[in-house]
């Protein structure tokens, strides 16, 4: 494995490319540019982006938006928060499309009459993999919004934003994604049948992509305590907000207020 350096040129534009332990795939902040740190194999995969909706004054108003009401969020909510850091990350993903084919035998039990069955269950997927190692984005939680899918241009980008190059591979991307599949596969056959007695699942990967996807990460601090929130800056939406617990009592939580 060749030594890692702190920098080295961008192969499209010369410009200087920053890494960081850990990176095997780094992004040009000039040209966009993607650049393999390690290995012999040459680099096919295309890059893009999500293109944003939401600036900074969008994503400030969605949040105030989300904090305005909902179920068993505090009534006070909105007025009694401060939002104390607002940032917008370029996060990786490797997207797989995929096709897969599950057959099996098993026997439906909750009917009572122990019934056999067999069958195929197919499936076809656009399958997501953070890039990143560690961290606690909520993956399954994110939908990718791929109708906003753009070519990664770094001029279209949130002005003041910032992206995060990859930690992981395509190669061991590529293994996530076909155990992710498998296991999701075999939760959907729980539908069909309660006992597994033989299941083979095929999949191909028919196509591969780099995405970098704009995400809003805030905070806010709401009676002493600290909370986050996580916008999607392409859709629009929240992909996740802490709800800080009632405030005023039994009778607000009840009514979810």
């Amino acid at each position: 494995m060749p030594e890692l350096v702190e920098s080295i040129k961008c192969p499209s534009c010369g410009g200087p490319l920053k890494l960081q332990v850990g990176e095997v795939l780094v992004t040009c902040p000039y040209c966009g540019t993607i650049s393999r740190i390690s290995g012999e194999k040459p680099f096919l995969l295309r890059h893009a982006m999500l293109a944003y909706r939401l600036d900074q004054a969008g994503a400030q108003a969605a949040i105030a938006s989300w904090m305005e009401g909902g179920f068993m969020k505090p009534e006070d909510l909105r007025r009694a928060s401060r939002v104390t850091s607002l940032e917008c990350v370029y996060i990786p993903f490797y997207v797989f499309e995929v096709d897969v084919r599950t057959t099996y035998s098993g026997v439906l039990t909750r009917t009572g009459a122990n019934q056999r069955l067999e069958g195929t269950l197919p499936g076809d997927y656009f399958w997501k993999v953070l890039a990143r190692r560690g961290g606690e984005f909520p993956v399954r939680e994110y939908k990718l919004p791929l109708a906003y899918k753009a070519p990664f241009d770094t001029g279209g980008m949130v002005p003041g934003s910032r992206f995060l190059n990859a930690e992981v591979d395509e190669d061991e991307a590529a293994r996530i994604a076909r155990e992710q599949v498998e296991a999701h596969q075999r939760e959907l056959l729980k539908d069909r049948v309660d006992v597994i007695e033989q299941e083979r699942t095929e999949i191909e990967v028919k196509d591969t992509e780099f995405l970098h996807a704009p995400l809003w990460f805030a905070t806010f601090e709401y009676r002493g305590r600290s909370y986050r929130i996580i916008l999607d800056a392409a859709s629009g939406e929240v992909v996740v907000g802490d709800i800080p617990p009632p405030s005023g009592g039994l009778r607000e939580f009840l009514l979810g207020r």
